[in-house]
């Protein structure tokens, strides 16, 4: 079961964006659930709908609360906030779905729709959205280091992979139940992994002044991507436990080899060392106007494992000659960068932190900056040595 945020659907303002019509049909799967808790659902639904009764009830879930319509408060609630009313739209139509568009139907009451004629699409919705929101990844690369298509895995494919994920997740107390959605795009297929979390006991504050217990299992989304052009495979996970689940899982089900992705290192911020703001060029990727380097830290290791950050709006301009002296001494574990595009005010922001992992959004300029830090060895060959990258995540 989905956690249940009460603010998602308690305010009496945010379920006014929605039409009684559509609110009575969706709640009356639980009507006794309220009349239980003292409030009864109108035979009609008008203009004196009562919002604020409603809201009132679900302001204080209490333990007898349906996990199905938490569940489905969660998908509605999430998929509104994050998508517009036009995308949402969109995908109703691809699937044959009517919507019912009145006086400019809100985000909210369009997910709330979609909901009550195709549940699984609107849960297809809130995967891809979350799987196309990440920005922290891993990299590991292929192999075959050379390009190949994207997978589009089958049915069958899927449910191997779901299977196996759920051996290792009720091993490590996260309960079975594991889901796998597939996006392909381009060179690119998005997959994004819905599963369970270590049990949750909370205490619970009731009406009476009394005090309770909640036990629960919180929900977790992960994100894999393969990039078919570059042999790679890019995680966004919790734990090394998962990220190894996930390396193991779609080499041995997609490539046929659970060793298929290298773990060996796979950036480095050598070039700045080497070639200072040389190294910030752009003359192979026409479309990045300026790169500027804003910030590193740099570890001094010893018994007080002394770090230093230095940041400025542009850090070779203000080292000027003496950069090689600035970037002397200790190692830089992290680098950020500002990256200008042709065309577009906003700068992206692009953070490396060797050995493996790199953050900056996934939106239609990323496969530039990709090519970008190939380009300028910030990115290393499809050859690794043999260091272990598992420091950047947490034990598991």
């Amino acid at each position: 079961m989905a956690s249940f945020n009460p603010r998602s659907f308690t305010n009496p303002d945010r379920l006014k964006s929605i039409s009684p019509k559509h609110l009575l049909k969706f709640f009356a799967t639980w009507a006794e659930y309220f009349s239980a808790r003292g409030f009864e659902l109108p035979v009609e639904a008008d203009e004196d709908f009562p919002y604020d009764d409603l809201a009132a009830v679900l302001m204080k879930p209490d333990e007898n609360v349906p996990p199905e319509m938490v569940d489905a408060l969660f998908y509605v609630h999430e998929t509104a906030t994050k998508e517009t009313a036009e995308e949402l739209i969109e995908a109703a139509g691809r699937a044959g779905l009517t919507i019912e568009a009145g006086e400019e139907p809100s985000d909210a009451d369009i997910a709330l729709q979609i909901w009550l004629q195709k549940p699984d699409l609107l849960r297809r919705q809130h995967a891809e959205t979350v799987a196309f929101t990440r920005s922290r990844f891993i990299y590991f690369a292929g192999h075959s280091g050379k390009p190949r298509p994207a997978p589009d895995p089958t049915g069958e494919q899927t449910a191997i992979m779901q299977e196996q994920m759920d051996e290792w997740f009720d091993r490590k107390r996260r309960g079975k139940g594991s889901r796998v959605f597939a996006f392909p795009r381009g060179t690119k297929t998005w997959f994004m992994v819905r599963h369970g979390e270590p049990m949750r006991r909370e205490g619970r504050h009731q009406d009476d002044g009394g005090s309770g217990i909640a036990y629960y299992r919180p929900q977790k989304h992960d994100v894999v991507i393969y990039d078919g052009e570059s042999d790679e495979l890019a995680v966004n996970a919790g734990t090394k436990g998962e990220t190894e689940l996930y390396l193991r899982t779609f080499g041995g089900v997609i490539f046929g080899d659970e060793e298929y992705f290298d773990r060996s290192n796979r950036f480095t911020l050598d070039p700045l060392l080497e070639k200072g703001e040389k190294s910030l060029d752009n003359d192979t990727v026409s479309e990045i106007v300026k790169v500027r380097l804003i910030e590193i830290e740099r570890f001094w290791g010893g018994k007080a494992k002394e770090k230093e950050v230095r940041k400025a709006n542009d850090l070779f301009m203000a080292w000027d000659d003496n950069w090689e002296r600035r970037l002397a001494g200790g190692s830089i574990d992290r680098a950020v960068f500002k990256v200008k595009f042709d065309g577009d005010g906003k700068e992206r922001t692009v953070a490396i932190l060797p050995p493996s992992l790199a953050r900056y959004d996934r939106d239609a300029d990323s496969d530039l900056i990709d090519r970008w830090l190939k380009d300028q060895g910030f990115c290393r060959p499809n050859v690794g040595d043999e260091d272990d990258d598992d420091g950047v995540l947490e034990d598991d």
